[in-house]
């Protein structure tokens, strides 16, 4: 049986100033203030595929996913503010402490 979770969604968006894709942990409401590459405020979010689980929290294996696709590409800095965002928002002890783990490796 398939269990669905209300969580935290990680959204995709486009910025129509510099064309640059991104992803935010926001709530159903929220709007990302700016675009991380380039500042731009014209940013509009990109449909994509709903994620489903059989157990566990849904988010999890997505942000953990995300933060080492920011350390493979090199943004150590990247990966800690988003693995905070994440931390502070979705109930799971293992993303909490993927983020520690990345402030003691880096020492930030």
């Amino acid at each position: 049986m398939l269990e669905l979770r209300n969580s935290m969604p990680i959204y995709e968006y486009e910025c129509g100033s510099c064309g640059g894709v991104f992803e935010m942990i926001l709530d159903i409401d929220g709007a990302p203030s700016e675009c991380p590459a380039c500042g731009g405020r014209q940013c509009k979010r990109l449909i994509g595929a709903p994620a489903i689980q059989i157990k566990g929290d849904p988010a999890t294996p997505r942000i953990e996913k995300r933060v080492k696709d920011y350390l493979k590409d090199g943004k150590v800095s990247d990966a800690i503010r988003f693995a905070d965002k994440a931390a502070s928002m979705v109930k799971s002890d293992r993303v909490k402490r993927v983020a520690d783990r990345l402030h003691e490796r880096s020492g930030k």
